[in-house]
This record gives structure tokens, sequence and C-alpha cells, in this order.
């Protein structure tokens, strides 16, 4: 329990990525304010510490599902992050516009939040796409250049590093993002399925429920370790280049 107490938010989900559950289903943030104690997040939610300590230790001993992000190298975490969770993204977020829109035409009339729903589902995953797009065409090209000039002691050129001004549009473009989907979420009353929809309407909820939880995943990645570790490493390769740069 004291090792928890010690720890902020997000490397206790950096360090098991399976307590972020726990985190969600008490709705504390660890992805945009993951710098938070444990403590003080609880007393801000008027949750007991002990009980959330004792969900947390109980994740933890399932060691079989840990997945440790934060020991991952660089550029295994970015071919992570693009041939799994962008094309876990690529794939359902076709199938939620689609799904979306058959939805929303058939019961909008009955359940006013649908035509909302739908109309936020089609602008953040437009959103989301070009996201990322942004991430593999610039900033993880980037950040293996940074890998590779670290690996084989090569000066690197830092003129319009997109670690700088860019990579803040990023953690912004997760921020509003992030409220879309509580906004979806406030709407649909955390996806409640009503007893009389469709297998699309059920299928819908679900897969948005899903996506969103996943989402929240990849985001903390990227916030918490990715990019802190990229401006590490930039840091590091500037001050070989010039010992005097503070």
């Amino acid at each position: 329990m004291k090792d928890l107490l010690k720890k902020s938010i997000a490397t206790i989900v950096s360090e098991n990525i399976n307590t972020a559950t726990i985190f969600r289903k008490h709705n504390i943030d660890f992805t945009f304010h993951g710098n938070m104690l444990l403590s003080k997040a609880c007393e801000e939610k008027s949750i007991k510490l002990k009980n959330i300590v004792t969900e947390l230790n109980s994740v933890n001993q399932n060691l079989y599902y840990l997945k440790d992000y934060n020991s991952w190298k660089l550029d295994f975490l970015i071919d992570f992050l693009i041939n799994i969770h962008h094309e876990y993204k690529e794939d359902n977020i076709l199938f939620l516009k689609d799904y979306g829109n058959k939805v929303a035409n058939i019961y909008a009339s009955e359940y006013k939040e649908l035509k909302e729903v739908n109309k936020l589902i089609q602008e953040v995953t437009d959103s989301i796409l070009e996201h990322m797009k942004n991430e593999e065409s610039t900033l993880f090209p980037y950040v293996k250049k940074l890998i590779d000039a670290k690996n084989k002691n090569l000066q690197i050129d830092i003129k319009n590093s997109p670690l700088n001004d860019p990579i803040d549009s990023l953690e912004d473009e997760h921020e509003e993002v992030g409220k879309t989907f509580n906004k979806i979420s406030q709407l649909t009353n955390n996806y409640y399925i009503p007893k009389d929809a469709c297998i699309s309407f059920k299928v819908l909820y679900l897969k948005l429920h899903q996506f969103e939880e996943e989402l929240y995943k990849h985001i903390h990645i990227e916030n918490n370790i990715l990019f802190p570790k990229a401006k590490k490493l930039e840091r590091y390769l500037l001050k070989q280049q010039d010992p005097y740069l503070n």
C-alpha cells in the first residue's frame, strides 16, 4: 500500500495498464492529469483510499495480463501504437460512423439524444483519423530519427522539432477528443442500452464503450510515456552535441 501512495496516477497505470480499468470505474483521470498522487485523487473524488488500494493491489497480482509499456523501447512502442492501436482505430472508426448514422436514422425520433451522439461520432472520428495521420507522417518518424542518432552517434538537426509546439497541439487534441467522448458518455447515460433496442443499437453502444476505453489507454501511453521519453531523448542528444547547453 505504501508504494502506491507514493506514486502518481500516471505512474501506476504506466506500470500496469490494467489498473486503468479501476481508475475509469471510479472516474479518476489518469490520462490528462496523471501527475496527481493517488491520495489526492481519492480525496477529490471522495473515495476511500483503502478501498481503491485493495482493488489496485488485486489487479497488480494478476501478472499474466501485465503490459509494462514503460519498459518497452521507444521504437518498439511506436510500432505497437501504429500496428495495433492505430490499426484498431481505423478499422472501428468506419464501423462507428456507419452504425452511428444507421441508428440515428432509425431511433432519433424516439431517443432525441441520438442525433447529437451521431454528430459527435462523425466529428470526433474524423478528428482522430487526421490526428493519427499527423503522428505517422511527422512525430513518429522524427522520434525514430532520434533513436537512430543515439544508436549511431549521429548529429541531429532539431530545427522545426515536432517535440515542441506540435506535440503540445497533439496533447490539446487528445484532451478535446477526451471531452467529446465524455459528452457522448453523458448523452447515452454511460452507454445504457434500452430494453427494446435492436441489435444495431446494442452493437453501436457496446462498440462505442469499448472504443472509448481503448482510446484512453492509447492517449495515456502517448501523453505519459512516449512524449516525455522522446523529449528526454532529444535533450540528451542536444547535450551530447553541446555539453554547455542548459
